[in-house]
């Protein structure tokens, strides 16, 4: 099979193409190139795999390995029904506009039993809730109410709504990865993998120290389309949003730091003073643990390739769009560990949050616009959207930037799904293993 989309890694003899025009159209790597790649599989190696991991290994090999035992956890495990699990993945699809993602649910609804995926697992009340859960979880996760929420856990149980969320979450983040690799073709059954140890990341990469310039002053050349629409919604609100979300009660009990660490693996590390850690390893562990395998995999792999102020500000960008202040107090802490003080942080929000984004260079701009297009209309983006990215960035840091604007959408559903409440206190210096700057008066 080969892909009729960009590449990501395609690049002509002088470099990088100076129009998106120039980008030429490259094939996919086969079979046998993807798993030379890889890291070492104990299990499963030599496998067909699917054209998303062929595209994708070429740049990112560890995080697409990462990937592969996610997706098989997704389509066969966890506690929802096979047929139930598959229609929740095809609702998803078809409100993305993913024929890709479509025809894998139909694939896996088939295996299962089920011969009319459209209609759901079963169209009994509790499965026309899920559907529905599935639906407002894609189209607007944020308006997904309390009540709404309550009616699902009565119907099946805390678990299983839990799956539900991390589902939805990850259909996203997937229809949106398929759209900016171009992903076509007829779907592989899930596939089954093992990887040396080693091979995938186990702990968090330490956050690089980024320099620190000071953002120049906006002077109303980098006007952003619908920005009347994108600053109605200014800094001050958003602040009181970020203030009020760490009052707000997560929807299902958040179990404490020792009910969370004796379910874990003996020698799994991580930072339980993160609320959607405890949340998430907490109920839907079996789900959970994969992502943030492919989180720290990224990370490592992608680490010192873009850098992290921008990273972070890409991320804010999708906040924002997907009205997420959960997240979006996460980048605020994010920018603290990266070296940046609280008048510098404020003043990268109300830029961000501004109509006129010209404080940032053009290509950061349009970066920021690729990610707002990817988050609203994912149906919308194409082979052109991604090439922009690589005529700003080079191969390699269009990659990161297009994997990474499609795992914020999985990173914000999560936390609107559950609406976890936001920390007080800065928890990515325990994260990254990081001792948190002493506080006045201390």
């Amino acid at each position: 099979m080969r892909s009729v989309l960009i590449a990501l890694f395609a690049v002509t003899a002088g470099g990088v193409a100076g129009r998106a025009d120039d980008i030429q159209v490259v094939p996919m790597l086969s079979n046998a190139e993807t798993w030379e790649r890889l890291p070492p599989a104990t299990a499963g190696s030599g496998q067909p795999l699917p054209p998303w991991a062929r595209a994708l290994a070429g740049p990112l090999p560890k995080t697409t390995a990462a990937l592969l035992p996610l997706d098989f956890v997704h389509r066969t495990g966890g506690p929802l029904d096979p047929k139930l699990r598959a229609a929740l993945r095809w609702a998803v699809a078809d409100l993305n506009k993913s024929a890709y993602g479509k025809a894998t649910a139909e694939a896996d609804a088939r295996r299962a039993g089920l011969t009319d995926v459209a209609r759901g697992g079963g169209r009994t009340p509790a499965d026309t809730l899920a559907l529905q859960f599935a639906r407002d979880m894609t189209a607007n996760p944020s308006g997904v109410t309390d009540a709404q929420f309550a009616e699902l856990v009565k119907a099946f149980d805390q678990k299983k709504a839990a799956a539900m969320v991390l589902l939805t979450a990850y259909a996203n983040f997937q229809d949106r990865l398929f759209a900016c690799l171009g992903t076509t073709g007829e779907p592989l059954p899930p596939l089954e993998v093992v990887f040396a140890p080693g091979g995938l990341a186990t702990e968090t990469t330490p956050a690089p120290t980024p320099p620190k310039p000071a953002l120049p002053k906006p002077d109303g050349s980098g006007k952003i389309a619908g920005a009347d629409a994108w600053a109605a919604e200014g800094y001050d609100a958003l602040q009181k949003k970020l203030a009020d979300q760490k009052g707000r009660a997560t929807r299902l009990p958040v179990p404490t730091r020792e009910q969370v660490a004796a379910g874990l693996p003996a020698g799994y590390k991580t930072a339980l003073g993160v609320v959607w850690n405890r949340v998430v390893l907490g109920y839907a562990p079996e789900l959970a643990m994969p992502w943030e395998t492919v989180l720290r995999t990224s990370g490592g792999e992608q680490s010192g390739k873009v850098d992290r102020l921008f990273n972070i500000s890409l991320f804010w960008v999708t906040t924002k769009a997907i009205d997420c202040p959960y997240c979006m107090g996460h980048c605020e802490m994010n920018w603290e560990v990266a070296g940046l003080t609280p008048p510098d942080i404020a003043e990268r929000s109300k830029s961000l949050a501004s109509g006129d984004w010209s404080s940032f260079p053009p290509a950061q701009r349009r970066a920021f616009a690729f990610a707002r297009k990817l988050t609203e209309t994912p149906a919308a983006v194409g082979p052109s959207d991604v090439a922009g990215l690589v005529t700003d960035f080079g191969p390699g840091q269009a990659a990161v930037l297009a994997f990474q604007a499609a795992r914020n959408n999985y990173m914000t559903r999560i936390s609107n799904g559950f609406q976890l409440t936001l920390e007080k206190d800065n928890v990515f210096f325990e994260y990254y293993g990081l001792t948190p700057p002493a506080k006045p008066g201390r």
